[in-house]
């Protein structure tokens, strides 16, 4: 499954701004539930860091992951394998896309890739308001949905609005001394409409994972 997530990535070069001309490789959709499982597996990874904050939120009884420490390693709920793995912590999320030889992108790079390079398009699917034919947002559906179940961006990317926000390289707050927020981009299944919005942002302490944020991994190409 690693392999064809990995099979699966899309070309990309973003076209303007300060990050004009870089090349990159994008996921076409979210990591789901059963691929993180096999990563965290594969990088012996546990729940938690050194300090008792948790890589992965296991404490939460609705979370797709569960850890079986005597042994079994990772597993996903079955229900739940093919939808968007949320729990992980920013922290978690780097380490994931890094055993992928991918990282977490950076907030302009999101819009670029979101907007396919058009600035002035306010959702990834044009400039329609949001329905839930388009996006799992505001509760419509009470939880995450299978990765792909509504219409891809131009680029052919899905779920970047709706379903689950997405954790980004930034500080949220840009003042390094004040920050410990990272930036999460893409509303969420609980998200209200303006949270669709591809210029639209939020902060989230980086050590917490939630219910509504999961992760896309970026390639520099």
């Amino acid at each position: 499954m690693i392999e064809q997530y990995l099979h699966d990535a899309i070309g990309f070069r973003v076209a303007s701004g300060a990050l004009a001309g870089r090349r990159l490789r994008v996921a076409r959709t979210l990591l789901t539930c059963r691929v993180a499982a096999e990563i965290l597996n594969e990088m012996q990874m546990p729940p938690e860091t050194g300090g008792g904050y948790r890589f992965v939120n296991v404490c939460n009884p609705r979370n797709p992951l569960a850890f079986d420490p005597a042994g079994g390693g990772w597993h996903c709920r079955a229900a739940l394998a093919e939808h968007p793995v949320w729990g992980l912590n920013w922290a978690a999320a780097g380490m994931v896309c890094a055993h992928l030889g991918a990282r977490l992108p950076w907030s302009q790079e999101w819009e670029a890739l979101a907007s396919n390079n058009d600035p002035s398009r306010l959702y990834p699917w044009g400039d329609a308001p949001p329905t839930p034919v388009l996006a799992n947002f505001d509760e419509h559906f009470g939880g995450t949905s299978v990765v792909g179940s509504f219409p891809p961006s131009e680029l052919g990317l899905f779920d970047l609005a709706g379903n689950l926000g997405e954790w980004c390289q930034d500080l949220h707050d840009h003042d390094a001394e004040l920050a410990m927020e990272r930036t999460v981009k893409g509303g969420a299944w609980s998200k209200d409409a303006g949270h669709l919005r591809i210029q639209a942002s939020r902060g989230k302490w980086g050590r917490l994972g939630t219910t509504t944020i999961g992760l896309r991994p970026v390639w520099d190409d």
